[in-house]
């Protein structure tokens, strides 16, 4: 360790500016230092070098042989050091900040939460709100830029989107334990026919899917009940009123209840992270993105799961 100069980084940037501008004048001027400064500055790096750098004429500046293969080894160092830096202030940015999240509300209830737990463990600080709604007010988010990032199932090519695609997913039908679907593998269509369903309004992705799926049967699904909220479709399913249809990346976690996937396997989609398209991710936003492919590495076995 001996043998290494002691310079210091205000050295190493006069070096490489007299070097760029074979000029002191030129160099002082970037660096903001007097012209004298800037003398004392290399002369001092010299002697700690023990060889001069640079040739001086009352005219010109230029580089001698041991200046000319000093400074690029400067300008790495300088280099790394800054990129060093950046890495360093983007692990103190992520540990502040605010981040917006809209995403479906099954989703928010049951995958997310558990990832927003492991993320807020590790940036406290991070203010985190989530918008749990339907589909297509997730994509109004993402679209109006109210949100960092969405999540949401790809219905249609996104243009204006960057899309991350995370994974396929199917549907299940989710109702009480003792009921008759206890006994089936699968639930098709047809057994959904004039079963009590219970679901979310209309307007949701889910709904669509399905509708249109009966419609092309023949039939109309008997939704009993309507309701705005996930936590209240799993309350009156607990209760055995009805059951629902959830995605498989949205199913409760709960003992009273039972799930079957629904047959065919044709009904299902592609879950993804979207964002608006020029808009600059944060450091937070970013971290939280790292985490949420993770999990879905690791839920599906694929490397990088670690």
């Amino acid at each position: 360790m001996s043998d290494i100069p002691d310079l210091s980084i205000r050295q190493l940037k006069a070096i490489t500016a007299v070097a760029k501008y074979s000029s002191f004048i030129a160099a002082a001027s970037e660096l903001q230092l007097s012209q004298p400064g800037l003398s004392r500055m290399i002369r001092s790096a010299e002697e700690e070098l023990g060889i001069a750098l640079f040739d001086r004429t009352t005219r010109h500046v230029a580089l001698t042989t041991a200046g000319a293969e000093f400074v690029p080894l400067a300008e790495r160092i300088l280099h790394d050091l800054e990129l060093g830096s950046e890495a360093i202030r983007e692990l103190r940015d992520q540990t502040r900040g605010h981040l917006a999240i809209s995403c479906p509300m099954s989703f928010a209830t049951n995958m997310l939460s558990n990832m927003v737990i492991e993320y807020k463990r590790a940036n406290p600080n991070v203010i985190i709100q989530i918008f749990e709604g339907i589909q297509s007010n997730t994509m109004g988010m993402i679209r109006s830029g109210q949100v960092d990032f969405g999540i949401g199932t790809l219905s249609e090519p996104y243009e204006d989107l960057f899309v991350d695609k995370l994974c396929q997913h199917h549907y299940h039908v989710v109702f009480a334990r003792g009921h008759r679907f206890s006994r089936y593998e699968r639930v098709s269509l047809q057994d959904l026919k004039d079963e009590p369903l219970v679901s979310m309004p209309p307007s949701s992705n889910l709904r669509r899917i399905f509708d249109g799926a009966a419609a092309s049967a023949g039939f109309r699904l008997n939704y009993t009940i309507t309701v705005n909220t996930y936590s209240a479709v799993s309350q009156f399913v607990r209760a055995g009123v009805g059951v629902t249809i959830l995605s498989s990346t949205s199913l409760p976690e709960d003992d009273r209840l039972e799930t079957r996937p629904v047959d065919p396997a044709v009904f299902g989609g592609t879950l993804a992270i979207m964002r608006l398209r020029g808009r600059p991710m944060s450091s937070a936003a970013t971290g939280f993105q790292s985490l949420i492919r993770r999990h879905f590495a690791e839920a599906s076995g694929l490397p990088g799961g670690a």
